[in-house]
């Protein structure tokens, strides 16, 4: 249901090459939202789900890496700017080199971190994995090409970025500050340690910090949908929930996983 008519990101358009990413299955989880007005979600990383949606009166996206919200709120505050710097960035080695190293000034660490995410040669924000180099896929046009287009597709997802409310704070207290029963959560947090083989995210969460987690969302009032994958933990302590198993493609090199949906109306 479009209350108020906005227009959804196009997959393309993915403003970052990001861990966990869920732009292939993101409609599907969509279908799992009720009709809402106010909608949250604490763990935004690259926003495939919430580009995937149609906007809803209040919108409140948050994470916890400062340098993927400064990004994204320079994306919708100063969108030229930060295009024509991007216009401006060639595919190279010493810009990713860069990336790395934070500045201080907005536009140029929000600048820095679309070239980490896009030109690292995995998307991995834990720690610095190398450059892509074009090689071979040059002769095609490879991964220069695509990068050329990353300006012009910024700026769908900055249209999409205006009346959000972007937020840099601790998902527990952005979910408990609004416990409320007409607001939505859709939580994407961190894939628990015990069901994976590496670190993919620069802010990853415990063991017991997944279980705070799943007891704020049992406390939360409204709906809640929740990514990850299957584990005896979610399945223990959100046994009331109804699950719906989902096959995005491989995640981790040789590792392909289903995801699963908790959800509670």
């Amino acid at each position: 249901m479009d209350l108020f008519g906005s227009e959804l990101v196009p997959q393309r358009a993915a403003a970052l090459r990001y861990p966990g990413a869920k732009w292939s299955i993101a409609p599907r989880i969509v279908q799992e939202f009720d009709d809402h007005y106010h909608y949250v979600e604490p763990f935004f990383g690259s926003g495939a789900v919430f580009f995937s949606k149609t906007a809803s009166g209040h919108e409140l996206i948050n994470d916890l890496n400062g340098l993927a919200t400064n990004m994204f709120r320079v994306l919708r505050d100063r969108t030229d700017d930060l295009c024509w710097a991007l216009e401006a960035t060639p595919w190279a080695r010493e810009e990713y080199d860069q990336s790395h190293l934070v500045t201080g000034d907005e536009l140029e660490d929000a600048r820095r971190f679309v070239v980490r995410c896009w030109q690292a040669h995995a998307s991995d924000l834990a720690k610095k994995t190398g450059w892509k180099n074009r090689g071979r896929s040059q002769r095609a046009g490879g991964m220069s090409v695509r990068w050329q287009k990353v300006p012009e597709q910024l700026r769908f997802v900055a249209m999409r970025l205006q009346d959000a409310e972007i937020e840099n704070r601790p998902a527990l207290e952005v979910i408990r500050r609004f416990n409320s029963h007409d607001v939505l959560i859709y939580a994407d947090p961190p894939y628990l340690p015990s069901t994976r083989t590496q670190k993919m995210y620069a802010e990853e969460m415990t063991e017991q910090e997944h279980i705070e987690l799943l007891e704020a969302l049992l406390a939360h009032t409204g709906p809640v949908v929740l990514s990850g994958y299957a584990n005896e933990l979610y399945s223990s302590m959100l046994a009331s929930w109804r699950v719906v198993e989902l096959t995005p493609p491989k995640v981790e090199k040789g590792a392909a996983r289903t995801e699963v949906l908790y959800v509670k109306r």
